[in-house]
């Protein structure tokens, strides 16, 4: 069985790091700590265009997986979100120096736990899984065929999804892992406990 309480870490604008400029930026803060990963966020402070630049973000995903993905910077005054989720940052990189403008780059209250890996060969497959929630969230129960990691298709739970409150499902047809996708939230502890019976 598995059973873990994660308290999931508010928006931060600035989380990993503030005002960055030039053409090298350091990350002050790796992550937000809460054993999630979380989509990264970065704010144009300015009143350039940058959208034409790209940058390379390079970090973990939540089961500590190396991750990587290359998003537009952002426009005038604008913010953007990665598409995955970094538990980790270690690096964000500009294809070309922002000069003296700067931006922030913080993580999203969206969020993802770590994969929680099921027994896909047993005999007679079966898993429960149960989302007990406290606070102001809103999450789906997804899960994935392939190996468990970020970059892989995610599927929603057919019942355990936009969910806003406790409750609990099942899977009776094989699935390599489950997770708790975070759509969003004000203030949400949840624990995530998985339950495999069947024998292999």
């Amino acid at each position: 069985m598995y059973s873990q309480t994660f308290t999931v870490a508010a928006a931060s604008l600035t989380g990993h790091a503030s005002n960055v400029t030039g053409a090298i930026w350091v990350i002050a803060t790796p992550g937000a700590a809460d054993l999630l990963g979380h989509h990264v966020t970065i704010r144009n402070d300015s009143a350039t265009d940058h959208s034409a630049k790209t940058i390379i973000l390079v970090g973990t995903g939540a089961n500590d997986e190396p991750l990587t993905e290359t998003l537009a910077a952002p426009g005038v005054s604008a913010t953007v979100t990665s598409l995955k989720a970094f538990k980790t940052l270690t690096s964000a990189t500009p294809s070309a120096t922002i000069g003296a403008d700067t931006f922030d780059i913080g993580w999203a209250a969206t969020a993802h736990s770590p994969w929680v890996s099921t027994i896909a060969s047993a005999h007679e497959f079966s898993v429960s899984v149960a989302v007990i929630v406290g606070g102001t969230i809103n999450y789906d129960v997804q899960h994935v065929y392939g190996a468990l990691t970020e970059d892989n298709t995610a599927f929603n739970h057919s019942i355990l999804n936009n969910k806003t409150v406790t409750d609990d499902g099942q899977y009776v047809s094989p699935v390599n892992g489950v997770r708790v996708d975070v759509n969003s939230h004000t203030s949400g502890v949840f624990i995530l406990t998985v339950l495999q019976g069947g024998s292999t």
